[in-house]
């Protein structure tokens, strides 16, 4: 019985091999069953798998048994033995949460862009744009539309009911846009604008128009007016069946409740939930006339987390990969003079003095002035610019003499990382931060990198020196002292 138990054991496995039935031999230890196997040809070694096997008839199970029988014991406990199938990670929310995409987004709209320009001295705006048969001839007999032959265009005097009569005539199939030089400061228009795109069903609610209000006549930039109007709308929209007074109700643990529900879905940053907060308490106060104390909101933890930078050499090979003069002044001045995409395409012909080698941005973030370093090579290569494109008040201007768009200097960007083949670190702000971090390493004192920057705390511009490896490449690691 002992002498038995001592013997190897071979594990036998059915296992299908090149679409044929096998049995797979499984043992550890046994120079004689590898001796035996050798001997007997019709056992089979598959160099893919490692395994030794052989093609199953109906008593190969038999003859194995009997040709190891006097050497080992042969067990069939996992002859039918299946192998688990691979499992493959799927990020599930496990909690209560808040429906993503409580606000619909109308789909299939067609983009329609208004343009501001002038006629014999009276100002119009127009759209270029082919529309269907139906639409063409409602346009046509439309009393204050009319189609311009010189300037190929629909148009219409400029005013708030003639804008106000388009977006009841067109919104229900097209998605209005207006172009960067159409001022709006018209709370209900800039509403329609922002609204247009979400569909509204009996449970809807609109943004309170006070809301909107407060934040014109404080001088609140568009880009903060459109984040807190889109996240005050996720709010109140997010609690369907009640009306907007029993949403007014709500104190901090609703508020909570709803920010812990927006932390359980994927892609929600601290940042975020920190802006909702803002937004929020920024309402209940001006509209609901109830001052939220925010310290008792839940606030997540921001990570520390530092900006992402290019190196020079990585820069080089992104600006080279783009030959069109006009894209590369662009992304050349952002990078050189540490611009903001939005201080870019504000930019007017006269800001760049080029005689004293400066740049002036007005109205920076913080409806603040500075002036910025402009490099003799950006200087030559918008020079060259200006001379093939005449541009005619602003500096780098659009389809229609008006600003250039930020999703046209993100394509450029794009397009040009793609053919330089550099990793995308992000979109032109990336741009700003190696600006910053460049001139730190070469030796700039951060006192003049956050005037450039146009920072108001020196606490802003110091995260550029944990970037900075001007210092961390002199260090000498441990690893390197080792003898291995």
């Amino acid at each position: 019985m002992d002498s038995f138990n001592k013997k190897p054991l071979i594990f036998l496995n059915r296992i299908e091999i090149s679409d044929k039935n096998c049995i797979k031999l499984f043992f550890r230890d046994g120079e004689q069953i590898i001796q035996r196997i050798k001997n007997n040809e019709w056992i089979m070694f598959n160099i893919k798998l490692d395994i030794y096997y052989a093609v199953e008839q109906s008593n190969t199970i038999g003859i194995l048994i009997e040709l190891f029988e006097d050497i080992a014991r042969v067990s069939l406990e996992y002859l039918n033995y299946i192998p688990p199938k691979k499992i493959t990670v799927k990020e599930q929310i496990i909690g209560k949460g808040f429906n993503p995409d409580i606000l619909k987004k109308r789909q299939n709209l067609n983009p329609v862009t208004l343009i501001p320009f002038e006629i014999n001295g009276t100002d119009f705006i127009g759209m270029r744009y082919r529309f269907s048969k139906d639409d063409f001839w409602k346009l046509k007999n439309d009393p204050i539309i009319a189609w311009n032959n010189m300037h190929k265009a629909w148009v219409f005097k400029s005013s708030r009911t003639n804008l106000m009569h388009l977006f009841k005539l067109l919104t229900d199939k097209y998605l209005i846009k207006v172009s960067v030089s159409l001022q709006i400061s018209d709370v209900e228009i800039r509403q329609h604008l922002m609204e247009q795109v979400y569909e509204k069903d009996r449970f809807f609610k609109p943004s309170p128009k006070a809301y909107l209000e407060y934040m014109n006549l404080h001088n609140y930039s568009w880009n903060t007016i459109s984040t807190y109007h889109n996240l005050l709308l996720r709010f109140i929209n997010t609690f369907r069946t009640k009306s907007l007074s029993q949403v007014n109700k709500f104190g901090v643990n609703e508020i909570d409740e709803y920010h812990n529900g927006m932390i359980q879905r994927k892609g929600v940053s601290p940042s975020l939930i920190n802006q909702s907060v803002n937004a929020l308490k920024l309402y209940y106060r001006v509209v609901v006339g109830v001052e939220i104390d925010t310290s008792e909101i839940e606030r997540p933890k921001k990570a520390n987390t530092l900006p992402q930078v290019y190196g020079v050499e990585q820069i080089q090979k992104i600006v080279r990969n783009i030959n069109n003069e006009k894209h590369k002044a662009i992304i050349f001045l952002i990078y050189s003079s540490g611009l903001r995409i939005s201080e870019t395409i504000n930019l007017q012909i006269n800001d760049l003095l080029f005689d004293r080698g400066l740049v002036q941005v007005r109205n920076g973030k913080g409806m603040k002035d500075r002036l910025t370093i402009l490099s003799e090579k950006a200087a030559q290569i918008t020079k060259q610019y200006i001379r093939s494109y005449c541009p005619d008040y602003y500096l780098f201007e659009g389809q229609y003499g008006d600003k250039y768009s930020t999703t046209s200097i993100r394509r450029i960007l794009d397009k040009a990382i793609k053919k330089a083949m550099v990793p995308k670190k992000g979109g032109p702000h990336i741009l700003r931060h190696s600006f910053a971090t460049h001139l730190l390493e070469n030796g700039t004192d951060l006192r003049y990198i956050q005037a450039l920057l146009g920072h108001r705390s020196s606490k802003t511009t110091e995260i550029y020196t944990h970037v900075s490896t001007r210092h961390l490449a002199g260090i000498k690691s441990p690893g390197d002292f080792l003898e291995i």
